[in-house]
């Protein structure tokens, strides 16, 4: 066991955790927004150490995110294990659909089957929760209850089998006045139910806070001094800022957990921005008392399980860092991304080689571009595609590596032939409106490495062919998450083709670098 660990836990966009146990291994599922297979999925043994689950949403019926624009898509998700039976629920904001997903163990319990399709619930919101209880199923939900924004915590019951309504919606709560109340779960202990919820928003006001009744539908009200539960909104010297939206848990021992999202601003000059987005935390919880005690009170990135003991005794050794390498000799990755839908037959990947196929579609569209990413893990980090050039078509066409935060900020590397020889490198950039093709450089022949190196404040992106290496820069604040007010996603990184380009990647590896001054 260890006495430390470092969060996150789950590093890169994860926002929005949501885990269950089941026997000895946790569940963990986490929003994925316009990004595709929808709804994120890992599990753990011991809660450091997470493997990343084929994603759960891939066919329309079940979320269609085909039109989905930046920010929308797979909004906050939650799992539960209920009587040999997963559940999750969400809302897909382009549908503005609220459904439950059911899946089942496979034979030998490796895998996780579920249904194709969905069950609706209609109810006007977001954020849902499920609260199983005496034959019965609740949904817990946020939503604007009047004209003026009003924004309040509502349950129903429904069917289960249907999503049928049976009773409410009812206002369980409007929080305790800070803005735009959300991210409800129930839980029930020592015969009282709590309501767990996150305020502020999802920036820097975010906090966690929580009510209690002695009925599931209420009142729920808190005490002095109880709320905000959790939370870094005073504490700008913390590393760990926009603490909020969080679940708890036990682990098999009956220990109490709490998991929530996060960010890890970088300074840059004077603005605080992040290129990685809302990630995962964990804290031990002391619930000794009638209300739960978070840690220390203060969201820290690196925990000491000193004074927590029975926790540290459920944690490994060691804690993995956010280092990839993916030869795809075993297929496709489970932490491969594309927009809103499948690549199909413009993605090939055989023992060994990856192969994309470019499309007319571009990353300024709404729709499914030839792009291919995996998320940005660390402020500093290095990304390099190797590929195989004789495999790689450029007869029309380009290809390169891209980093995408949202349909109108995008930059990257992009290779294309030039009609007098050989190859020239792509500065191809967007910022809202304007956009960057500009030549930088050439190559004799095609490339074959691709890499960009992420720091704080600069995105440095280069093309290697043998000897010949053409670089260039990017300001990192253009692809962030605050800089935008895109507030949900975080850079997500990879291959980009258009048009009737192809290009043939034998490895990939993403590995954290150490932090520079820049």
């Amino acid at each position: 066991m260890t006495t430390k660990y470092q969060n996150p836990i789950r590093r890169g966009m994860y926002p929005d955790p949501s885990i269950v146990r089941v026997n000895d291994t946790y569940y963990m599922v986490n929003s994925t927004f316009e990004y595709y297979p929808g709804i994120a999925l890992a599990k753990s043994t011991d809660l450091l150490t997470w493997e990343q689950m084929p994603g759960i949403a891939k066919r329309p019926e079940q979320a269609d995110l085909r039109t989905s624009k930046s920010n929308e898509g797979i909004f906050a998700v939650c799992i539960r294990y209920h009587e040999g039976v997963f559940y999750v629920i969400t809302t897909n904001f382009a549908e503005f659909k609220t459904f439950i997903i059911k899946g089942r163990f496979n034979e030998d319990r490796s895998a996780i089957v579920w249904d194709e399709n969905r069950i609706e619930v209609d109810v006007p919101g977001i954020d849902p929760d499920l609260f199983f209880e005496a034959g019965r199923t609740y949904v817990q939900f946020t939503g604007y209850v009047d004209d003026q924004g009003t924004k309040a915590i509502r349950q129903v019951e429904i069917d289960l089998e249907t999503g049928k309504i049976l009773d409410g919606p009812k206002i369980l709560t409007y929080g305790t006045g800070g803005r735009d109340i959300e991210g409800p779960h129930i839980l029930k202990k020592d015969g009282t139910y709590y309501l767990l919820t996150a305020e502020g928003g999802t920036g820097q006001g975010h906090m966690i806070t929580m009510f209690k009744s002695e009925q599931l539908w209420g009142p729920y009200t808190d005490e002095v001094g109880v709320n905000p539960l959790f939370t870094n909104r005073d504490r700008a010297e913390e590393p760990l800022q926009n603490i909020g939206h969080a679940d708890l848990f036990t682990d098999p021992q009956g220990n109490w957990w709490l998991t929530c999202l996060g960010t890890r601003p970088a300074a840059v000059g004077f603005s605080q921005i992040t290129n990685i987005g809302r990630e995962t935390m964990l804290y031990p919880v002391d619930w000794t008392g009638t209300w739960p005690k978070i840690y220390t009170g203060v969201p820290e990135e690196n925990v000491d399980l000193t004074a927590f003991p029975k926790h540290a005794a459920s944690l490994p050794n060691e804690q993995p860092n956010s280092s990839l390498i993916d030869d795809f000799q075993n297929g496709l990755g489970n932490d491969w991304l594309t927009l809103r839908d499948s690549l199909g037959q413009d993605l090939l990947v055989k023992a060994g080689q990856l192969t994309l196929r470019g499309r007319d579609k571009r990353l300024s569209e709404l729709g499914t571009p030839a792009f291919l990413g995996l998320r940005q893990a660390e402020h500093n980090e290095m990304l390099t595609l190797k590929l195989d050039a004789d495999q790689s078509n450029l007869s029309s066409g380009r290809y390169g590596l891209v980093t995408v935060i949202n349909v109108d900020h995008f930059a990257g590397i992009m290779i294309q032939a030039n009609q007098a020889g050989g190859y020239d490198v792509v500065h191809y950039q967007q910022v809202a409106d304007i956009q960057v093709n500009e030549v930088v450089g050439h190559l004799d022949k095609q490339p074959d490495q691709l890499s960009v190196h992420s720091t704080d404040s600069q995105k440095i992106y280069t093309a290697t062919s043998g000897k010949q290496t053409v670089s260039f820069t990017a300001a990192a604040i253009n692809l962030s998450n605050e800089a935008l007010a895109a507030l949900n996603t975080g850079d997500i990184q990879g291959l980009y083709a258009e048009d009737d380009a192809q290009v043939t990647v034998t490895k990939a590896v993403r590995k954290p670098c150490p932090t520079t001054k820049n």
